[in-house]
């Protein structure tokens, strides 16, 4: 799974047409200080490239950081059927950072 879009990288500056990918998801169980029932997350990673082709070679392509987007944790129901992955491309995608949303 990838999705495209444009980012706010900030001061102004937008990238247009970046491929935007999330190599790992994982979820975390956090306990709560009054012993009451644990509340889970979900965490995630965005690589950010300038576009589809700037991804071969993971090592030396191009690379763009916006803290806004690169990193998220999110709340996550065990219960849930849902694919991982999936809730968190469906939560980027609403990323407030982020334009003209597609997938890839």
């Amino acid at each position: 799974m990838a999705i495209t879009a444009d980012v706010d990288i900030g001061n102004g500056v937008t990238a247009t047409g970046c491929y935007i990918i999330i190599p790992y998801v994982y979820v975390k169980k956090f306990t709560n200080e009054d012993g009451s029932s644990p509340i889970f997350k979900l965490i995630y990673d965005a690589e950010i490239y300038q576009n589809a082709g700037a991804r071969v070679g993971r090592q030396n392509g191009k690379l763009i950081r916006c803290r806004h987007v690169d990193h998220h944790k999110t709340d996550y129901d065990p219960t849930t059927s849902d694919n991982p992955f999936k809730l968190a491309y469906t939560h980027l995608k609403a990323n407030g950072k982020l334009s003209s949303v597609a997938d890839a």
